[in-house]
């Protein structure tokens, strides 16, 4: 039997058309750039659904029943008026599209992440200040694009490190630093134009173009940069802030094997990830030894080893780098991050004709006069 579409768009309807009940195996409607300001609880009743289209109305707010259209695999309600999603959202198993772009959403609910058949995620031009690390739990995430959120400052590890995430977009946000574990699929990016940023971890320099050293001045970080971890770089005096859950870096060359065996605890609790979200179990937390333990297994490893063939998880210490390119015009730092000694000198050999490294120090809280370079 045929499927029964309808597009009903740009029509200056104010409601939905009750005729929808007309048609029978209705699976598709366009009822975007209108002026529906309500989703009526009849249209929850059309089970047979799996694409609605209501970008470009009036919409304030979804029913809290919407969980009703059980098969219902894309909803786009984009350049809307809504001020939150209802918790609900989250019992569509099904759904794999899923766009609230341009509304007034100030958070994300985190039930969100029992959609593990999501796959295409919209969230840009909101005025969200945060991700919920339960994103992460979307595993079969391959876009997001969370764009034009002006006062979102990170984007958790664990979300940018999604197994199949293969296009992110954060541009014009206020991200204060880059993600350095990325998911190894990526194939698109646009992120770089937040203007707190100062350097570019090595991950991201395939998606990295010229141009970019002509976006906007950096501008100061709109946090307070106390109890951050910092360093600073000596060729350029900039002062670079590292992923949060840093505690120690190592240059190179330096003594071999300093990663920490509080590392290796780390690693071996996020294994267990794939059995049960270990961040979500309150009893093992109360269980650990270091009350800051719970916060690093939440936010997951905070980067990968830059040696390609490596890639092993880092949590809180590791060997580090800041280099840059070779004869080129641009003045863009890049950033490494690796597991061991061993490992970075390896990267170093095979790159040492692109690359060349920048001598740098740690950075106290106090040593504060380069912020805004």
């Amino acid at each position: 039997m045929n499927k029964t579409i309808l597009h009903w768009s740009y029509l200056n309807f104010k409601d939905v058309p009750m005729d929808l009940f007309l048609y029978e195996d209705l699976e598709e409607v366009y009822l975007k750039e209108n002026y529906i300001s309500v989703i009526p609880k009849w249209l929850l009743n059309i089970t047979t659904l799996k694409f609605i289209h209501l970008a470009g109305n009036n919409l304030t707010e979804l029913p809290v029943d919407i969980y009703m259209l059980e098969n219902l695999e894309f909803l786009d309600v984009s350049n809307n008026e809504l001020r939150e999603l209802p918790n609900t959202l989250g019992l569509l198993l099904h759904l794999q599209q899923l766009n609230v772009s341009g509304n007034q959403l100030t958070e994300l609910p985190a039930e969100l992440s029992t959609m593990r058949n999501l796959e295409h995620l919209n969230i840009s031009k909101n005025q969200l200040k945060r991700l919920p690390i339960q994103l992460s739990e979307c595993l079969r995430l391959n876009e997001l694009n969370v764009s034009d959120n002006a006062e979102l400052l990170h984007i958790p590890e664990r979300i940018a490190n999604l197994p199949m995430l293969q296009s992110l977009a954060a541009d014009r946000c206020a991200l204060i630093y880059l993600p350095a574990a990325l998911s190894k699929f990526m194939n698109h990016v646009r992120i770089f134009h937040n203007t707190a940023i100062n350097y570019i971890p090595m991950v991201y320099e395939r998606f990295y173009q010229s141009f970019y050293d002509n976006r906007q001045k950096v501008t100061p970080m709109p946090i307070s940069p106390k109890g951050l971890f910092w360093i600073r770089e000596l060729e350029t005096n900039s002062r670079l802030l590292l992923p949060v859950g840093t505690r120690k870096v190592y240059p190179v060359p330096s003594a071999e094997n300093q990663v920490t065996l509080y590392d290796d605890c780390l690693h071996a609790l996020q294994s267990l990830n794939r059995h049960l979200p270990v961040y979500e179990n309150t009893a093992l937390h109360r269980l650990l030894p270091e009350p800051y333990m719970s916060a690093h297994i939440i936010n997951g490893p905070i980067a990968r080893c830059t040696t390609t063939n490596c890639s092993s998880c880092l949590y809180t210490t590791y060997y580090f780098m800041v280099v840059k390119r070779r004869g080129s015009s641009s003045k863009q730092l890049f950033t490494c991050n690796f597991c061991t000694q061993y490992c970075a000198l390896q990267w170093l050999s095979s790159n040492v004709k692109k690359y060349y490294q920048l001598d740098w120090k740690i950075s106290s809280d106090n040593d504060v006069d380069s912020i805004s370079e």
